[in-house]
């Protein structure tokens, strides 16, 4: 091999060295700014994934009755109520779903009823006025899923009007 070429073969893998080194500088310093944005995002919340699985639609009906805030302090923070067959009986142990807009999303919690067919659904907010909350009950092998939509009232905003 000539000198000529021994000189452009040297250059053409000192290029791609550099290349290489570049590459893998790229890749690191990437990787590095991956690792230290996700230890800067707020902790991973209590927010449940709504199941796609459809109602079920045959068993008895139930119902979403007594639906009302959960209050701490005088501030709403929650929701309450039971699952109810249509004669009265309570579904006890079965799983609802809250689903409500928070912070520019929709976002879900959930609960297991007790014996009395009772549950709680604590937020992590408080509100004022009324909030819009579709729960969900879908089912099981005795019952008939339910999705109600119900508005329930939080905070109410005093105004006081002075006299002069």
């Amino acid at each position: 091999m000539s000198a000529e070429q021994q000189s452009k073969v040297k250059r053409s893998v000192g290029w791609q060295s550099l290349v290489l080194v570049v590459v893998v500088l790229v890749i690191i310093l990437t990787g590095w700014t991956l690792v230290t944005v996700s230890s800067t995002l707020p902790p991973r919340s209590d927010f449940v994934t709504l199941p796609a699985t459809p109602l079920v639609k045959s068993g008895v009906i139930v119902t979403f009755v007594n639906i009302h805030p959960i209050t701490a302090n005088g501030v709403a923070n929650g929701v309450s109520g039971n699952v109810l067959t249509a004669s009265g009986g309570p579904v006890s142990g079965v799983t609802v779903y809250a689903t409500y807009y928070f912070q520019g999303a929709y976002r879900t919690e959930s609960a297991t009823t007790d014996q009395s067919g009772y549950f709680e659904i604590p937020f992590p907010m408080n509100w004022t006025g009324s909030l819009p909350i579709t729960l969900t009950y879908f089912g099981d092998s005795q019952h008939r899923g339910v999705q109600q939509v119900a508005s329930v009232g939080g905070e109410t905003l005093i105004t006081l009007t002075l006299l002069q």
